[in-house]
């Protein structure tokens, strides 16, 4: 184990002094991944390489990595699946994970060295080394403070998957945790050498065919409840089947759903079959904030943010949407 911060809550220069000490990482983020996620990964996996530091990056399941970030270094060869087995003096870094359910951790040995980067304010804190800001808008922003911490380069490639990161996870600016920090950061990245123009064009116009056409089955199943309040949607098996599409094709097409005159919440339901069968995920937004959709994952063993959150259950389609509909309609 190399020389550190003690065991806790640690600072960005601390993560910063540990890094330059580490024999040997695994680079871990949560399952079916977003832009915050492969964002910290490629840009992590990046560093290490400077640094000179033997690094391997991890995501749990075997979905396909959605395509719009197939495009950040690094992402194609992240390994997939079961955890890998790991070499002696491996140090496992933890980023945008808000339970270690959601990284597959529970598979990793019982005495590794865990070191927990997030912003997801659920997050408990389960790492040997815990560096957890609710208010920063992405962990990207989180993990450039470290690099800065730390006096590492940031070059066009580091700062280019941090910053879609940070764009993603804002949607696109948009979002309540659009702060003016959040457009400090941005500055800072775009004087770093990135093309803003390029990186929206790659994430968000050049969609596959078969995102479009599994968002066209996401509408089709659509369904206004509540009176307008709560829109739902699904997608089983054979629309992914039929359209040709897998489970990474599916990030993002809860905001299509979300923008809706009147919604408030917003929840798609994915069937997802694996080795336990046949269970079901979901995706939960709140449009306006007067629901905590974090809390609402809670009860069903998930997490994440106030306004963007989600959960696996082992239940069918229908049974799952209903409960969706009976909780919000108490709560609203």
């Amino acid at each position: 184990m190399t020389e550190g911060p003690t065991a806790g809550s640690v600072t960005p220069a601390e993560v910063a002094e540990r890094l330059r000490g580490e024999k040997r990482i695994l680079a871990v983020s949560h399952e079916a991944p977003d832009g915050d996620a492969l964002g910290c990964l490629s840009a992590f996996l990046l560093m290490c390489e400077q640094l000179g530091i033997p690094c391997r990056g991890y995501v749990p399941g075997e979905s396909g990595i959605p395509p719009e970030y197939l495009f950040l270094p690094k992402v194609r060869g992240v390994l997939r699946g079961r955890p890998p087995s790991l070499e002696p003096e491996t140090t496992i870094y933890f980023f945008d994970c808000a339970s270690l359910l959601r990284s597959n951790s529970h598979g990793f040995p019982e005495d590794v060295v865990r070191i927990n980067i997030d912003h997801h304010a659920d997050n408990p804190g389960y790492g040997e080394y815990n560096l957890v800001d609710a208010d920063a808008a992405s962990t990207t922003v989180i993990l450039y403070e470290i690099f800065e911490a730390g006096g590492f380069s940031v070059d066009r490639e580091v700062a280019t998957a941090l910053y879609v990161g940070l764009v993603t996870d804002t949607g696109r600016f948009q979002y309540s945790n659009t702060t003016p920090d959040a457009h400090r950061t941005a500055a800072a990245l775009q004087e770093c050498g990135v093309d803003v123009a390029w990186v929206y064009r790659q994430v968000y116009e050049s969609t596959p065919l078969p995102k479009l056409l599994l968002l066209e089955r996401a509408l089709r199943h659509l369904e206004v409840r509540l009176g307008g309040a709560l829109a739902v949607s699904w997608l089983g098996n054979d629309d992914f089947v039929q359209t040709g599409a897998d489970e990474g094709h599916a990030e993002g097409l809860i905001d299509t759903l979300r923008r809706i005159h009147g919604v408030r919440v917003a929840a798609l339901v994915r069937e997802k079959s694996g080795e336990n069968g046949v269970q079901a995920k979901v995706s939960l937004r709140s449009t306006d904030g007067s629901l905590n959709v974090a809390e609402l994952a809670h009860k069903r063993g998930g997490g994440g943010h106030a306004r963007a959150a989600g959960f696996t259950v082992d239940e069918d389609l229908a049974t799952v949407l209903d409960w969706i509909e009976t909780e919000v309609g108490t709560a609203l």
